[in-house]
C-alpha cells in the first residue's frame, strides 16, 4: 500500500504494527511489533490477542528533515501514534501554547504538535488547526483508531471496510492493491460525471465499495471491530449568511480590512518550511496575488532566494495569460518559467495522467497543471502557492453573476438593475454572457426558471445518448446565491481539489491554497451577498487589498481564464482518432451509452464546437475505465 504511493513521499517511509501478523509478505518481520526502516528500535506494545494493526507512511520532508520526523511517531508515553498527510501551518503558536501546558517536544514537526494536541483536548484540538490534513492516531490502550480529514477537504482520505476489517489511504489505488473493492466502477456516480461533470461531490466514489472521508468529517474505529465499530461524525459545519442585504452588524469597511489582514496571514502561515517555496502562477487575480503577497512576505523576512513561479502557456492567443503573468514576474522580480502544453504529448502521456488522477477528470487543464507540477519539479521544489478555491469562496466564477443578480432582483431590485448597469460599463457582464454561451438576460430567465439548478452548467449533449436507466439524476439544487457558494465549496470544489493534489503529489510537490484559510473562508461564508461583487467588479475585496502590489492590468481584468487549455481546438484537430477510440469495438462506455445512438451523434459531428466537454468526458471515462481494469 505505501510502495505504489512511493511517489507521495519518496524521502522516507516507516510501519508500525501490533498483533499477530504471521505470513504477512509485505512485512520485514511478521512478529515485529514495531518497525522503522533505518532505525534499529522496538517498542512493546498492548496484547491484541488475535487483532492486528498495521500503519504505513510515505514522507515528503517540508518540515524538521531530520530522521526525528519520521512516521508513524508516537506520543511521548508510547500511547499514540500517528500517520499524518497535510500540513498544520500554525503549528509554532500551537506549539507555544501546548509547552505552557506542561508538553514537551523533542522533534521541530508539526506532526509532534498534533500528537500533543490530541493528548490535550482530544477531539476538540481539531477546531485550534489551521492547515490542511488527513490524519489517523491510533491509541494504543484503549483500542480506538481515530481519523480526520481537513476542514475543505485539501487532502483526501479513502476507505473501505467489512465486518472484520478498515482500511484508510490517501489513494484509492492502495485499496485496490490491498485487495478492496470489487473491481467494478460505480455505475450511477459515473453516468452522473458523463452527463453534468459532477465526481468527488459525495461519500460515494466512481469505484465501487470505496469510500472517501468527506471534508469537515472525523470517524472512530473500534478494535476489534463489531457492531457499530465505525462511527463517522461531522465536526465541521460553518455558519453561512444567507441575505444578500448588510443586517448592519459589520460594515463594508469592516470585511475589507478583515480579509486584507487575513489573507496575508493565510499566505504567511503556508511560507513555514524547511525547503524552498514557489507560486503556480496564471496571470490571473487569485494567483497573482499570492505571488505578490509571497513576495512582500520574503522581503520582510530577509529571504535572499528569488521566488520561483511557473505558468501554463499556449501558442493560441485565445488561450495564452502569459502576458498578464510576464507583467506579474516583472512587477515582483520573480523568477518566472514557462511550460507548453501540447496535445500530441497528451496523448502519450493520458495513461500515466489517468493513474494518477484515479478517477476521471472534466477538462484538459488538469494536463496544463500536470506540467506546471512537472517543471517546479525539475527546477528542485517541493512546495507551491496556489489560488485553489478562490473562486468558489468569493464568488469569482462568471457563471455566479445570474445568480448574483437574481437573488438581489428579490430584495432589492434597484440595487440590481444598479449592479448589473456597472457589471456592463467595466465590461465584466460581457465576458460573462461569453463564458456562459448565453446573454446574462436569457441567463437570469434560466435561473428564475430552475432555481439555481448547479446541474445546469454541466448540461451537454451526451445527456441524450446515456442509457435511460441512468438517466433523470440531478445535482441538488441550490436555492439561493449565498447557498449556492456555501454548496460549491464543499460541491464543485472537490473535484479541483483532487486534481491539484493528484497532480501535485505525483511529482512530490505539497501544494498550500491560502484562499481556503478556514479564517478566509468563513470570512465570506458570514458576509452579506451584496459585498461579494461591487463597483462593477467580481472580486472586489481581493482588487482593493492588492492596490500598489499588482499592476493595474491584472488588477482589474475582466476576463477570466485560469489553467484553460485550447481544448475545443485539440479535439476538432483530432476528431478522427477521437472518433475511432470512442467506437472500437471494445470501449467501455456501453454501459452507459448507447452505442447506436454515440455512433449516429458523432457521424454528424464535423465541428467540435460546444460538444468539447461531452466529448472529453467521455474519454475520460473510457482511458480511466481501460487503465483500471474496471468492469
Amino acid at each position: 500500500m505505501t510502495d505504489v504511493v512511493a511517489y507521495r513521499g519518496p524521502d522516507d517511509e516507516g510501519f508500525a504494527v501490533w498483533g499477530n501478523l504471521v505470513g504477512s509478505e509485505c512485512l520485514p518481520s511478521a512478529k515485529t511489533s514495531f518497525h522503522l526502516r533505518g532505525a534499529n528500535q522496538c517498542q512493546g506494545s498492548p496484547d491484541l490477542g488475535r487483532v492486528s494493526v498495521a500503519l504505513g507512511h510515505r514522507r515528503l520532508s517540508i518540515l524538521d528533515l531530520s530522521p526525528k520526523g519520521r512516521q508513524p511517531m508516537s506520543s511521548a508515553d508510547g500511547r499514540l501514534w500517528i500517520v499524518f498527510n497535510g500540513e498544520i501551518y500554525n503549528y509554532v503558536e500551537l506549539r507555544a501554547e501546548l509547552e505552557d501546558l506542561g508538553h514537551r517536544f523533542v522533534t521541530g514537526s508539526d506532526t509532534e504538535v498534533i500528537l500533543a494536541a490530541f493528548t490535550q483536548w482530544k477531539d476538540a484540538c481539531l477546531s485550534r488547526f489551521n492547515g490542511m490534513w488527513a490524519f489517523a492516531i491510533y491509541d494504543t490502550y484503549e483500542n480506538v483508531l481515530f481519523v480526520s480529514r481537513d476542514r475543505f477537504g485539501v487532502k483526501p482520505l479513502y476507505f473501505a471496510c467489512d465486518k472484520d476489517t478498515f482500511a484508510f489511504s490517501s489513494e484509492i489505488k492502495q485499496l485496490r492493491a490491498a485487495g478492496y473493492g470489487d473491481g467494478n466502477a460505480q455505475r450511477r456516480a459515473v453516468a452522473n460525471f458523463l452527463q453534468y461533470g459532477t465526481v468527488n461531490a459525495d461519500r460515494e466514489t466512481l469505484f465501487s465499495q470505496i469510500s472517501q472521508l468527506l471534508p469537515g468529517e472525523k470517524l472512530h474505529w473500534r478494535i476489534p471491530a463489531g457492531t457499530n465499530a465505525i462511527q463517522i461524525s461531522r465536526y465541521y459545519t460553518p455558519f453561512f449568511n444567507t441575505e444578500m442585504r448588510p443586517n448592519g452588524t459589520r460594515s463594508l469597511q469592516h470585511y475589507r480590512q478583515e480579509f486584507a489582514t487575513l489573507l496575508e496571514d493565510a499566505v504567511r502561515l503556508r511560507l513555514r518550511s524547511d525547503v524552498a517555496i514557489g507560486s503556480c502562477l496564471s496571470g490571473g487575480l487569485d494567483s497573482s496575488s499570492i505571488v505578490a503577497m509571497a513576495k512582500r512576505l520574503l522581503c520582510a523576512q530577509n529571504v535572499r532566494d528569488k521566488q520561483k513561479t511557473f505558468t501554463s502557456c499556449f501558442e493560441d492567443p485565445r488561450f495564452d495569460e502569459w502576458r498578464f503573468a510576464f507583467l506579474v514576474a516583472a512587477a515582483t522580480g520573480v523568477d518566472a518559467y514557462q511550460v507548453f502544453p501540447k496535445m500530441e504529448q497528451l496523448w502519450e502521456e493520458i495513461d500515466d495522467l489517468a493513474w494518477h488522477q484515479e478517477e476521471p477528470f472534466g477538462s484538459t487543464s488538469i494536463y496544463a497543471q500536470w506540467n506546471v507540477m512537472r517543471f517546479a519539479r525539475d527546477t528542485g521544489l517541493k512546495v507551491l502557492l496556489d489560488g485553489q478555491g478562490a473562486d468558489e469562496v468569493m464568488a469569482g466564477y462568471h457563471c455566479y453573476i445570474p445568480a448574483f443578480l437574481c437573488s438581489l432582483a428579490h430584495v432589492q431590485p434597484f440595487d440590481a438593475i444598479k449592479k448589473a448597469r456597472q457589471l456592463w460599463e467595466t465590461g465584466v457582464l460581457a465576458e460573462a454572457s461569453a463564458a456562459v454561451g448565453r446573454s446574462i438576460p436569457s441567463a437570469i430567465g434560466k435561473f428564475v426558471k430552475r432555481r439555481l439548478l448547479s446541474s445546469s452548467k454541466w448540461a451537454s449533449s451526451v445527456s441524450a445518448l446515456i442509457n435511460p436507466e441512468y438517466r433523470g439524476y440531478r445535482p441538488i439544487a441550490a436555492s439561493s446565491f449565498q447557498h449556492l457558494l456555501y454548496q460549491d465549496v464543499f460541491g464543485s470544489l472537490q473535484a479541483l481539489l483532487r486534481y491539484e493534489d493528484r497532480n501535485s503529489m505525483a511529482f512530490s510537490i505539497e501544494a498550500r491554497t491560502p484562499y481556503l484559510d478556514y479564517r478566509v473562508v468563513e470570512c465570506f461564508l458570514q458576509m452579506p451577498g451584496s459585498y461579494k461583487m461591487r463597483d462593477g467588479w467580481t472580486k472586489p475585496f481581493t482588487r482593493e487589498a492588492m492596490a500598489g502590489l499588482l499592476p493595474d492590468p491584472v488588477r482589474f481584468r475582466s476576463d477570466k481564464k485560469g489553467f484553460e487549455t485550447p481544448q475545443s481546438v485539440w479535439c476538432q484537430n483530432n476528431l478522427r482518432p477521437i472518433k475511432e477510440l470512442l467506437l472500437t469495438a471494445d470501449n467501455t462506455l456501453g454501459t452507459w451509452v448507447d452505442r447506436r445512438a454515440l455512433r449516429q451523434w458523432l457521424d454528424n459531428l464535423s465541428y467540435v464546437g460546444s460538444a468539447h466537454s461531452a466529448i472529453w468526458r467521455m474519454l475520460s471515462v473510457h482511458v480511466w475505465m481501460k487503465r483500471f481494469r474496471l468492469g
